[in-house]
């Protein structure tokens, strides 16, 4: 029988994890409008799903949308049916993919590494920066993330296993290979097979792969494939053309969608995204005793190798490589002893939060960065974070390092989601507009946007239900005004003062939001 501390942790640990969760991923989700281009975007097709009943075709204002595949439209449709439309609903996929992660790395790295490390594991996922901004944005990024966190853990748990846990485990490592095709494409089987085959060749074991259940792929295909099958069925060449050929493979190997960057972009994205325990890397990577520990860093290798050649580069790329970097770095922080690479990561950070503090409460305005509070009110908290780490690097063990960042990390979202938030949505979110827009037209009347940002635009057309009308000049004003009737326009300030400067239209301002302005346009 097995002693009572151990049936308790047995509970709490499962509970803290929980509460960690609903802090990080779930406290006010909703809480502040879609933000960027792409929140309302998603959501907007993930709404025409469900008022359309199609749950095969990706529309956007009526359009075919094949930019992505449909795990996350079928989610966060199931989340209108539940708590109804709205932000929460579309934030849900992620949220609920985090914390699915969290949970699966407690369970895979008990059963690997022991208690300790599994539960420090999903501690450290959960508190990184990357991980819990990404788990509050309706994207893409953390349904894959939380299918190749599925498959990660299930194989580990395999390679230890033996008999009909082995063969279940292997054969759930293939359908959750099947989640990730359905939540972003051919991406999540390459980057998986990219590790997984460097692996064996690693071991030189060739013929090991014969012992992973290979007839498990069937379960890839039973998951993927009547999706893929049904839409390629109905859509043929075009749904070849726009997602296969288009958003995946010239996104890979052209800048022909953006965002080029150096080879050495995801060096510092990285260590951003794992912040606060970016430091410990180091350490972290270096020790390697296991076969079970070779996979994780080279499962944590293969996103950073494969999109540091691709011509397209954004930071949530990378974000599948968490999981096992967490996995890694809990065995250190398990640790009962404080190692010279330990103690000088902890200053580091101590150091930088310092930094941090005094940076964007004092110097904000130089790096284009607002946090809407007080200098002072942004250093205190820092400075205290500051005094308790290079206290706990001085004084106390590992584990205590690891509650420190855990709890003011959870502080830190929980202030986040309660002040900035609420004050920055003006700044990239249109639902501050649609309560305003309620008050000056009737629902679905004629807006013009001039020279709209691209989340004006998207977020315009999820809130009120349509397009804009887009204006990119003031001669193009003009010809949306030249019967003489007043519009109303929305536009940023900078763009407000050009058309102030032009005799083609006169403008007359009745409102303001943030740094946007609304205001009646008519041809003189």
């Amino acid at each position: 029988m097995r002693p009572r501390r151990d049936r308790q942790l047995d509970y709490l640990m499962p509970a803290a994890l929980g509460v960690l969760c609903y802090v990080l991923f779930f406290h006010q989700l909703g809480g502040i409008g879609l933000m960027g281009p792409d929140e309302p975007r998603y959501a907007g097709v993930a709404r025409g799903m469900y008022t359309s009943g199609d749950y095969i075709t990706p529309r956007l204002d009526g359009e075919n949308w094949f930019e992505k595949p449909v795990l996350m439209y079928w989610l966060a449709a199931a989340g209108f049916a539940v708590v109804g439309v709205g932000e929460t609903a579309a934030r849900l996929p992620s949220a609920l993919g985090a914390a699915s992660s969290v949970f699966l790395l407690y369970w895979s790295g008990r059963r690997v590494f022991g208690r300790a490390v599994g539960f420090a594991a999903a501690v450290i996922t959960a508190t990184s920066v990357g991980f819990f901004a990404l788990a509050r944005a309706a994207s893409m990024d953390m349904p894959l993330t939380a299918a190749l966190t599925a498959a990660l853990a299930f194989l580990v748990v395999a390679l230890e296993a033996e008999g009909a846990r082995r063969r279940a485990c292997f054969y759930a490592f293939y359908a959750a290979l099947g989640f990730g095709l359905l939540a972003k494409g051919p991406v999540a089987v390459l980057l998986p097979a990219l590790a997984v085959g460097t692996f064996v060749l690693a071991r030189r074991g060739w013929g090991e792969w014969r012992r992973w259940h290979p007839e498990g792929i069937l379960a890839t295909v039973l998951v993927a494939g009547p999706w893929y099958g049904a839409v390629t069925w109905i859509h043929g060449r075009e749904f070849i053309d726009v997602f296969v050929l288009n958003h995946n493979l010239q996104r890979f190997t052209s800048e022909v969608h953006g965002h080029p960057q150096p080879f050495y972009f995801y060096a510092p994205v990285l260590l951003l995204l794992f912040f606060p325990w970016s430091f410990l890397l180091v350490s972290a990577v270096r020790r390697r005793s296991s076969a079970a520990e070779l996979l994780l860093l080279l499962w944590a290798a293969a996103p950073l190798a494969f999109f540091s050649l691709s011509g397209s580069k954004l930071p949530a790329y990378i974000l599948p490589s968490l999981p096992p970097l967490a996995l890694l770095t809990a065995r250190e922080i398990a640790r009962s002893d404080a190692t010279f690479g330990y103690r000088a990561a902890v200053w580091l950070q101590a150091a930088l939060w310092l930094a941090l503090g005094v940076t964007f409460g004092f110097f904000g305005d130089v790096l284009n960065f607002d946090l809407q509070v007080d200098g002072l009110v942004a250093l205190a908290p820092a400075l205290v974070l500051a005094a308790a780490l290079a206290a706990t690097a001085r004084w106390f063990p590992p584990r205590v390092f690891g509650a420190v960042n855990a709890v003011s990390m959870a502080v830190l979202v929980t202030a986040i989601t309660a002040v900035v938030f609420p004050r920055v949505q003006s700044m990239e979110s249109m639902r501050p507009w649609n309560e305003e827009l309620d008050r000056l037209v009737a629902y679905g009347a004629d807006v013009i946007l001039y020279r709209p940002e691209p989340w004006m635009e998207y977020g315009f057309q999820y809130y009120r239900g349509a397009a804009p009308i887009v204006a990119a000049s003031p001669e193009e004003l003009a010809a949306l005004t030249a019967d003489g009737s007043r519009t109303l326009s929305i536009a940023a300030g900078p763009r407000l003062e050009e058309l102030g400067d032009n005799d083609t239209v006169l403008v007359e301002v009745v409102s303001t939001v943030g740094g946007q302005f609304a205001f009646w346009v008519w041809h003189p």
